[in-house]
């Protein structure tokens, strides 16, 4: 059993508070991701799971026992780290064998368990080769056979894809999420590329300023954040938010922009009377959730001017100025945006996320 249980864990550094009352329960055979900003407390909170850093406060559960004191090397837990720490004088096969070799294993053990991982990540050819002969990609599978061979309960993983170009990146992302499903392992993998946590987690733990912000399914991240600080963070092209007031006008509820006035369904409006009295609203519109249109459409709509258009392929990126502030649209490659052209923005309103102006909360 690799079930992780984090307990009200702090860490500060003198005044400054990096982890803040974490509580956070990782199932057997998981993946959960730490995604956040730099600084926002994720690889200090993978540091105390690992040992490497002692909490403040609060304690770590390991498979139901308490290691919040617990070395390191009495974890049962591997750990990948971005720069590898591979030996640059060792062979392949004697950086995958040094786990082994000071825990006093056999030759004959040591043989098999190094050649069983490396038969899992395909690098069987390279065991007798120097570090310094290997592309990053390689190297990074060196690092993972190195944590293989002890079999830990645990896989603790600070941005090990970060030096490899993008397209390698995207190569390994896909070759690790497998690989952890074989190895029916728990796996705790920290980064700050929202696609390494949407493509690869079961779960995400969005931190930031030290909080854990909310820890769910890539699914529910992105279509129901808890508030817009989360929003925010995951996707790209990221959300575009626009603040207004909610308001009551002949009985009916909008939310009213100096620009635009959107009718609110009747059941928003009861959430945003019980959960945000004051009014002071903030709707977060995802870029691919826009309709565009040449003329004023006979619904609610916002006008924009083009400010540039940017050609990805199979998708169009449009910046519209709107009061000052750039509105991203992502959209067909076959329309036609004439920068200084005024079009108009409209949405489905079932796909806005309502957040409290004054909080970040949600609200409905």
């Amino acid at each position: 059993m690799a079930e992780v249980e984090i307990k009200n864990l702090c860490k500060d550094f003198g005044k400054v508070r990096a982890v803040i009352d974490l509580n956070l329960h990782v199932k057997d055979r998981e993946m959960v991701s730490f995604l956040g900003p730099s600084g926002c407390g994720k690889t200090t909170s993978l540091r105390m799971l690992g040992g490497l850093e002692l909490p403040t406060s609060g304690q770590i559960f390991l498979g139901g026992k308490d290691v919040t004191h617990t070395p390191p090397k009495d974890r049962h837990i591997a750990m990948v780290f971005e720069t590898y720490a591979l030996y640059p004088r060792k062979s392949v096969f004697e950086n995958m064998a040094f786990p082994l070799r000071i825990r006093k294993f056999s030759n004959d053990e040591i043989k098999a368990k190094v050649l069983e991982a490396a038969r899992i990540l395909d690098i069987e050819e390279l065991l007798n080769r120097g570090i310094r002969q290997l592309s990053g990609g390689q190297r990074q599978r060196v690092a993972m056979g190195r944590a293989i061979v002890r079999k830990p309960a645990l896989f603790l993983m600070d941005e090990p894809l970060s030096h490899l170009d993008a397209q390698l990146r995207t190569h390994m992302r896909g070759e690790l999420k497998r690989l952890q499903k074989d190895l029916e392992t728990t796996m705790i993998y920290v980064t700050h590329d929202q696609l390494e946590a949407m493509s690869m987690a079961d779960r995400i733990a969005v931190m930031n300023l030290g909080v854990l912000q909310q820890l769910d399914t890539p699914d529910q991240i992105f279509n129901h954040p808890v508030n817009a600080f989360v929003a925010g963070f995951v996707g790209d092209p990221p959300i575009n938010f626009i603040d207004g007031q909610y308001i009551e006008d002949c009985g009916k509820p909008y939310f009213q922009h100096d620009a635009f006035k959107l009718e609110l369904p009747e059941k928003t409006a009861i959430e945003i009377r019980e959960k945000c009295p004051h009014g002071s609203l903030r709707i977060g519109i995802r870029p691919s959730y826009f309709n565009l249109h040449q003329e004023k459409p006979d619904l609610s709509s916002i006008p924009a001017e083009v400010f540039i258009s940017e050609p990805l392929g199979e998708v169009l990126i449009i910046d519209f100025l709107f009061e000052k502030k750039i509105i991203k649209v992502a959209t067909s490659p076959d329309v036609r945006a004439n920068m200084g052209e005024t079009m108009w923005l409209s949405f489905d309103f079932d796909k806005v996320h309502l957040f409290d102006a004054q909080t970040g909360a949600a609200v409905g």
